[in-house]
């Protein structure tokens, strides 16, 4: 039996081959052109003598780059969320909004194209499996889009379908984007990003393969199991049954938006990022594995229960112990403020090219210490009136505008840093107070 009411959701086709998902990007790339030459005649008409710079990053061209990513969703989409956490000052700060949207902005797929994917995976008689499928998703994103079910047995279900079409189209996808960025000008040409993109490639072939996440899920619940917040935690379990390659079935748990959450309990805009900070040093130090999407979307809470819900386990990255022990040593010295011990570390830790970035490598050491200061702040830390973010920023304009002293730090370093970046933001987005210090200290002493 399936519910099929309708939501006010805007709805469009994902591009499933190889071929008309590059057409989508050779279009935009002319659009975008069309745009700078409206747009400079108009202003040549007016007098002004714009750059070129300003007639690529105009409203329009940022608008449609975002909106023709939103539409293809996979690794178009989720390229721009991966770009935007390594964008530091070397990307121009319209740019870096417009890849900030793609993480909540997505379209969702026709019904029609819906049931051909249950079709493919599930077989003609797809809706025999199921004794209730509703075809409004409850949550869509770049890869695929939740919607709930119930089995026969009564066994509530979150089933996460992935989009036509975005497993197979990674590499093509991820090079069309780049070419696009830079050939519009969006990505600075001399940034090098070829690490990134290599490493992008490579998550999104895990992330798209959903038997892969769900082991990682059961691994993680797992290792997890024993920890001095487990309980504080819900995981959903898996229907290893029901999920395929394309389709994940995991048990559906009530939650809540974290935003939600601490609007309707004032308590928890302090406790739920005390509790995902300590999660996030338990992951790393203890687990050795991290799940790097901070995307707030990635959780919600059980107010019924008093239970943080995870609900996203395709970008859990696996860390070797030697760089677990190295980054342990970094943060420790930059929490400690002995720059000496830091840029060993660091150097270490691959941060910086023998080559081109002598002249960065006074900046990366202070902005890697200024980070540091909520872990060595005694007592509560003010995240919502901390103006920590700006004074990062401010730093990082700092860097040396000779691009041959860009240098992209390894991937490792940058999924990690977007995790706690990503934690941060969220605790000045909820104004809390926390005691950071605290946390941080039970895992200076590696077990």
């Amino acid at each position: 039996m399936t519910d099929t009411h309708s939501k006010p959701r805007r709805a469009a086709a994902v591009p499933s081959s190889r071929f008309s998902r590059m057409a989508s990007l050779t279009g935009l790339a002319g659009r975008v052109a069309g745009n700078l030459v409206t747009e400079g005649s108009k202003q040549w008409m007016q007098g002004r003598r714009p750059a070129l710079s300003e007639l690529l990053l105009s409203r329009k061209n940022l608008e449609q780059v975002a909106d023709k990513l939103a539409r293809m969703r996979g690794a178009a989409m989720k390229l721009g969320q991966l770009i935007s956490m390594d964008s530091g000052a070397l990307l121009p700060p319209e740019l870096a909004a417009v890849l900030e949207r793609l993480r909540d902005d997505a379209v969702i797929m026709p019904a029609a194209q819906l049931v051909g994917v249950l079709e493919s995976n599930w077989g003609s008689d797809w809706d025999q499996r199921l004794a209730q499928f509703s075809f409004d998703p409850v949550a869509a994103a770049s890869i695929g889009q939740v919607h709930k079910g119930r089995t026969h047995g009564g066994r509530e279900l979150a089933i996460k379908i992935q989009y036509p079409g975005v497993r197979r189209s990674i590499d093509s996808d991820i090079d069309n984007v780049v070419s696009l960025l830079r050939l519009s000008g969006l990505l600075p040409r001399e940034l090098d990003i070829d690490p990134l993109v290599a490493e992008a490639k490579q998550q999104l072939r895990l992330e798209t393969d959903y038997l892969h996440e769900q082991q990682q899920l059961l691994a993680y619940d797992a290792a997890l199991l024993g920890s001095r917040h487990y309980d504080a935690l819900a995981l959903p379990g898996v229907d290893t049954e029901l999920s395929t390659e394309q389709i994940l079935c995991m048990d559906f748990i009530e939650g809540v938006s974290l935003k939600q959450a601490a609007a309707e309990q004032v308590a928890l805009k302090d406790h739920i990022p005390a509790l995902l900070l300590e999660l996030f040093f338990c992951e790393l130090f203890q687990l050795h594995c991290v799940q790097t999407d901070p995307n707030p979307a990635n959780y919600q809470y059980n107010l019924q229960q008093d239970r943080l819900v995870l609900l996203d386990f395709g970008a859990v990255r696996r860390f070797s112990i030697d760089f677990v022990l190295q980054y342990h040593h970094a943060i420790c010295a930059a929490t400690d403020r002995n720059q000496t011990e830091l840029a060993q570390a660091l150097e270490t830790l691959g941060f910086f090219s023998q080559r081109h970035d002598a002249a960065n490598r006074q900046v990366v050491l202070d902005i890697f210490m200024e980070a540091t200061e909520p872990l060595r702040t005694p007592g509560a830390y003010d995240f919502g009136n901390s103006d920590l973010a700006q004074r990062i920023h401010q730093r990082g304009m700092a860097i040396s505008s000779d691009p041959d002293a860009w240098h992209t730090p390894p991937a490792d370093v940058l999924f990690l840093h977007r995790k706690m970046g990503g934690l941060f933001m969220l605790a000045s987005q909820l104004g809390a107070n926390v005691d950071v210090h605290v946390i941080f200290n039970r895992y200076r002493e590696l077990s």
